[in-house]
């Protein structure tokens, strides 16, 4: 093997993979499909059916993505394939990053455009019998999903690394706890620096953080903000996921 990067390389842990793994994933998209046929008709909102099975096989697809190499079996032979360990981390993370979402909307696109051609044909089985496709996803709010979901992606990639043993699960659980405990630091921070008593007829608290962030909330550079800082969050988890899978490796 020639020390270069290489997409031939690449190319061949795809087949590889899709050779491994292509028939439980075709059923599973099969039953992704059924499901975007159908339950829209059953007075499901279609978009936030999309998002709710983006992001939450997502959680799932992602999170096991490097299952095999706790194996010790199949792990010893997945690191001595004849590849680089970052020709195998960007076919991962291709797969789970680009290829599943892109999947995910072809099937929804497909089952909705699916759906309304058999829906004259059994009419009293649906609420309502087609659905408008030009307003079928809100544009307005793509930036916003691709953001968390790429946030999602990476956070459970690192997840599938970290845990060798129900990697989404103990992921989810480490996300909460960890939200948990920096809202506790921040309601402790406020109380301590932002907030004064009124003493007077109400007796509530009232922060003059509120009296500071106001402005800003209103303001159109809040999303942008939010963006950078999940920017920063993603890389930082891709290059730790990096450095724990080449440590893996050796």
């Amino acid at each position: 093997m020639n020390p270069h990067f290489s997409f031939k390389r690449i190319n061949l842990l795809a087949i590889r993979y899709f050779t491994e793994h292509g028939r439980r994933d075709l059923v599973t998209l099969c039953a992704l499909f059924v499901a975007f046929v159908f339950l829209p008709r059953l007075q499901f909102n279609p978009f936030l059916l999309f998002c709710f099975v983006l992001f939450i096989g997502g959680m799932r697809f992602t999170a096991r993505i490097f299952h095999e190499i706790h194996q010790p079996g199949s792990g010893m032979h997945y690191l001595h394939i004849p590849a680089s360990r970052l020709e195998k981390f960007i076919l991962n993370g291709t797969i789970t990053l680009i290829l599943f979402p892109l999947v995910c909307l072809l099937l929804f696109w497909g089952g909705t455009l699916f759906g309304n051609l058999i829906a004259p044909i059994v009419p009293s089985f649906f609420h309502y019998p087609v659905i408008d496709t030009a307003s079928l996803i809100p544009w307005a709010q793509i930036g916003k999903g691709i953001s968390q979901y790429v946030l999602l992606q990476a956070t459970f990639f690192l997840g599938s690394l970290i845990f060798k043993k129900h990697p989404t699960t103990k992921t989810f659980l480490s996300i909460f706890a960890f939200s948990l405990a920096i809202g506790i630091i921040q309601l402790i921070l406020i109380s301590i620096l932002w907030t004064d008593i009124d003493t007077t007829s109400t007796g509530l608290f009232y922060t003059k953080l509120e009296q500071f962030t106001a402005p800003l909330l209103e303001s159109r550079i809040v999303p942008y903000l939010n963006y950078l800082f999940n920017g920063v969050v993603v890389i930082f988890f891709w290059v730790v996921a990096y450095l724990k899978f080449t440590e893996k490796q050796v």
